[in-house]
């Protein structure tokens, strides 16, 4: 009974060693079928250097080069930094360690590390300026239907370089790719960043955001992200400073199947400038009757055009990409696109303003967006806005403090405001109503109108 005990377990581990071994070869088809795929993207390329497998480990090392932008290239550097991400692959079946061990299943479990390129002296230079790069990781599981979850955290820095203070509270992030339904979900959040320099000083508290997305079609996405930062303050050498709290922005889409939609809300609980608050303010857009199939085919030739050109400073490189939003422009209006903003608020210490606006494009015909006299016949849109008449003279009165007008000032403010609105309340292209000044126009069939009234376009 023993024997036969002792046999089913050496069995056991021997279907467990060639379980592993044949996960160890599906973990380098994986590994080599990613860095084919994602070997070069404009600025941004990969480069396998070393590959050892084994039976329940392999491990693997990467090169990444980033090409830095020819304008912010330092005149005595290459203008590239590469570092080798190094990376532990556990085969599965199981993938976990000491209590983990039965918790984790997947084809691997991948853990990746950051460090210089031996070979690079600017790589040298890099990480012994910022030895914290060193500590960046991450931990993906993969598995067995190709499903992808895992997380990447690159630890704070504080540095002084060259005179300029960084102090970065590091990030994480977290994800999962699940390709059976093509589905994309994480979280991203970063403590605070401050950079400090001759100029001024920057500061960004807590940025979160959430998303939660499908891909509707190739690299076209649609579903929730939510981006949300507690506090932003400029604070220049010279000159007002500017602190913004909450700001929030959240976009919500969907496809179905050939129209791509969209909505998005942003807003910030206020903006202080110079000890002026302004805020609450909010901003409503939405998009609608979007080519779906245009955009994926305009993400596809974009994607290809970065992993042909490596040069992505050059001209021919923004003629093509210019070529291709022209081509999405042309095809996205021949169908019948509309954008909507039905509101936009502002509230400010002189008083509060609101508006909306909406754009449709209607049936128009063949070459008509090379025509814009022929693209307005197809347009309808319509606009209102409503400001308090003391924003209105506050505006006035920026603009003629800057001119250093002669004489009193709020004579001359309360002598021009007449002079540029009674006119238009004469004609009836604004009205007064409870403080505010408000108006409304509309345009269709190439024709505007303004509060009723009708108005030559040209």
């Amino acid at each position: 009974m023993k024997k036969f005990l002792f046999f089913l377990i050496v069995l056991a581990l021997g279907a467990y060693a060639g379980a592993a071994y044949m996960f160890g070869g599906q973990a380098r088809e994986q590994y080599f079928s990613a860095l084919e795929k994602y070997e070069r993207y404009g600025f941004f390329s990969l480069a396998n250097q070393s590959y050892e497998r084994g039976f329940f480990t392999s491990t693997a090392q990467t090169v990444v080069e980033l090409r830095v932008p020819e304008g912010l290239a330092d005149s005595n550097a290459t203008g590239a930094v590469r570092f080798i991400v190094s990376h532990d692959l556990r085969h599965g079946p199981l993938t976990g360690e000491g209590a983990d061990f039965f918790r984790k299943p997947g084809l691997m479990r991948v853990v990746s590390t950051v460090e210089p390129l031996t070979t690079d002296q600017m790589s040298q230079d890099l990480f012994s300026r910022i030895p914290e790069l060193a500590q960046a990781t991450s931990e993906v599981l993969v598995g067995f239907d190709g499903e992808v979850a895992g997380d990447v955290l690159v630890p704070a820095i504080d540095r002084t370089i060259d005179g300029e203070h960084v102090a970065w509270g590091g990030l994480a992030l977290q994800g999962e790719y699940v390709p059976l339904i093509r589905s994309l979900r994480g979280e991203v959040t970063m403590p605070s960043l401050m950079v400090k320099t001759g100029d001024g000083t920057m500061e960004l508290e807590a940025l979160s955001s959430d998303f939660d997305l499908v891909e509707v079609l190739p690299l076209v996405y649609a579903g929730q992200v939510d981006v949300g930062i507690s506090a932003m303050n400029f604070i220049p050498a010279e000159g007002d400073a500017v602190r913004v709290r909450n700001l929030r922005i959240s976009s919500n889409s969907s496809c179905d199947g050939s129209l791509y939609n969209y909505a998005q809300v942003l807003g910030v609980e206020s903006v202080n400038v110079s000890g002026s608050t302004y805020g609450p303010a909010s901003c409503e857009l939405a998009g609608k009757n979007i080519d779906a199939a245009a955009l994926s085919e305009f993400q596809i030739n974009l994607q290809q055009l970065y992993h042909s050109m490596t040069d992505t400073d050059s001209e021919i490189f923004f003629d093509q990409v210019g070529e291709l939003y022209a081509g999405l422009f042309t095809k996205i209006l021949a169908g019948k696109p509309e954008l909507h903003m039905p509101l936009l608020q502002v509230t400010t210490p002189m008083g509060e303003f609101t508006g909306a606006f909406s754009v449709k494009l209607l049936s128009p015909v063949a070459d008509t967006a090379l025509n814009p006299l022929l693209l307005l016949q197809h347009l309808e849109a319509d606009a209102k806005m409503a400001a308090h008449e003391e924003l209105l003279k506050g505006l006035l009165r920026i603009g003629l403090e800057k001119e250093h007008v002669e004489g009193d000032l709020e004579t001359v403010v309360q002598q021009r405001y007449a002079e540029q609105i009674e006119p238009l309340l004469a004609r009836n292209l604004i009205v007064r109503e409870d403080g505010s000044i408000k108006t409304q126009a509309m345009f269709a069939k190439g024709r505007l109108t303004v509060n009723g009234q009708d108005m030559p376009l040209f």
